[in-house]
């Protein structure tokens, strides 16, 4: 059958439809790349908002210039001095009550000294804590607390002397400084939500607040957090009868640790940019930075070391031992630092051998100590006979870590 010629308008009509592309209907993977470019682009524009308002507070952190720290290179491992300050400058009428008035505790001290060692190569974090009573040769100006004395006291005008003094008796280098106080302690526990210690005993200490009336595993506010964490006359109830840890400033040094391993626990479920920025602003008023620390550089840290679990935590308290008798008597209860144990654990530490160390802490007759040998469990020594100790290249193949003892808290 022969084909029906087209009229004109039919033909017009043809060519306008050739030249017409087919709109092409969007397939679900459009839809998901396009959902995708959208989440992004929101999550950016948020994280923006995020570090900026980040800056903002961080510009409200104090800041304070520490003239002798030693910058590591970038990537290397690198040393942070974390001071726990005592200065009721601030505090609350509820912490006078248990730890002094600024008028009658005066000046400050730092009640806390732990120096973080931080490896971003291998995501490695180790805590070396020094007792607060141990005789050191002081760096620096000498004029106010003499040539030796209580390595807290090195403290009261300031970090740059305590950062001095660590760097010259124990050759361990200082990169940063981060000085909090009771405020700051306690708005950093409450800021990630509180923390989770078991108690197994039921437990109390009259000097700082904390009573605990139940044994198990109890979430703990800031203000609780902080009567741990200064306990020093620690108390618990067992078999009827409520006990006293006599270990003084090693018990309470245990428990710090066991704080820091259930902060960790705490802030791996709460990394986000928002609780960053919350941590921020609810410690501006209680933390002091050295004015080296950058946003940057913390954001990146927190980055890096996210995921850091707590059992992976190091911890490591400088061995010292008491004496008798002393010709520092006049400081009152000290401590010294026990040789070769010390020199050992501080290359443990650092992961190699310390710097040279320039004025080494004296022992009970003013001159460097020689070796003494550890009584387990104790906490202290008793001094032997042997000569000066000295460490080479090599690093000790053994961790010392302390453990806790069956009455102290642990994270839960």
């Amino acid at each position: 059958m022969p084909a029906v010629p087209l009229t004109r308008r039919a033909r017009r009509a043809n060519r306008r439809k050739a030249k017409t592309k087919p709109k092409r209907k969007r397939s679900w993977i459009d839809r998901v790349l396009l959902g995708a470019v959208v989440i992004v682009s929101l999550a950016l524009v948020g994280v923006g908002a995020g570090y900026g308002y980040i800056q903002y507070r961080f510009h409200q952190v104090s800041k304070v210039t520490v003239r002798h720290l030693k910058k590591a290179a970038v990537g290397q491992p690198f040393n942070v001095l974390l001071i726990g300050s005592d200065s009721r400058l601030g505090e609350s009428t509820s912490d006078a009550s248990h730890f002094g008035s600024s008028t009658v505790q005066t000046g400050q001290r730092s009640d806390v000294i732990k120096i973080l060692h931080v490896d971003p190569g291998s995501g490695q974090v180790r805590v070396l804590s020094i007792p607060r009573d141990t005789v050191v040769a002081v760096a620096g100006d000498t004029s106010q607390i003499g040539h030796f004395n209580r390595i807290n006291a090195t403290y009261n005008n300031g970090p740059d002397q305590l950062v001095q003094t660590i760097e010259a008796n124990f050759g361990i280098p200082i990169s940063h400084v981060v000085q909090i106080d009771f405020e700051g302690f306690r708005g950093a526990v409450d800021a990630i939500g509180g923390i989770n210690l078991n108690f197994p005993y039921p437990a109390r200490d009259a000097y700082t607040g904390l009573n605990i009336t139940t044994a198990g595993c109890q979430h703990v506010n800031g203000g609780y957090a902080l009567a741990v964490a200064r306990s020093r006359h620690y108390q618990y109830e067992k078999d009827g009868y409520w006990q006293y840890d006599g270990t003084s400033d090693y018990g309470r040094i245990l428990r710090q640790n066991a704080f820091l391993r259930a902060l960790i626990n705490q802030a791996e479920t709460k990394y986000n940019p928002l609780t960053l920025n919350a941590f921020i602003g609810s410690v501006v008023q209680g933390v002091t930075v050295d004015s080296t620390f950058t946003v940057a550089g913390l954001i990146s840290l927190a980055q890096e070391f996210h995921a850091f679990s707590s059992g992976s935590l190091v911890t490591t308290t400088l061995p010292t031992y008491e004496s008798d008798s002393s010709v520092f008597s006049s400081l009152g209860a000290v401590i010294y630092t026990q040789q070769p144990d010390a020199d050992q654990a501080v290359a443990q530490f650092l992961g190699q051998a310390p710097e040279p160390v320039v004025t080494p802490p004296p022992g009970p007759d003013g001159s460097p100590p020689t070796t003494t040998t550890t009584v387990s469990g104790s906490g202290g020594s008793t001094p032997s006979t042997g000569g000066a100790s000295g460490l080479g290249s090599s690093v000790p193949s053994t961790t010392t870590t302390t453990a806790l003892p069956d009455f102290d808290p642990t994270p839960c």
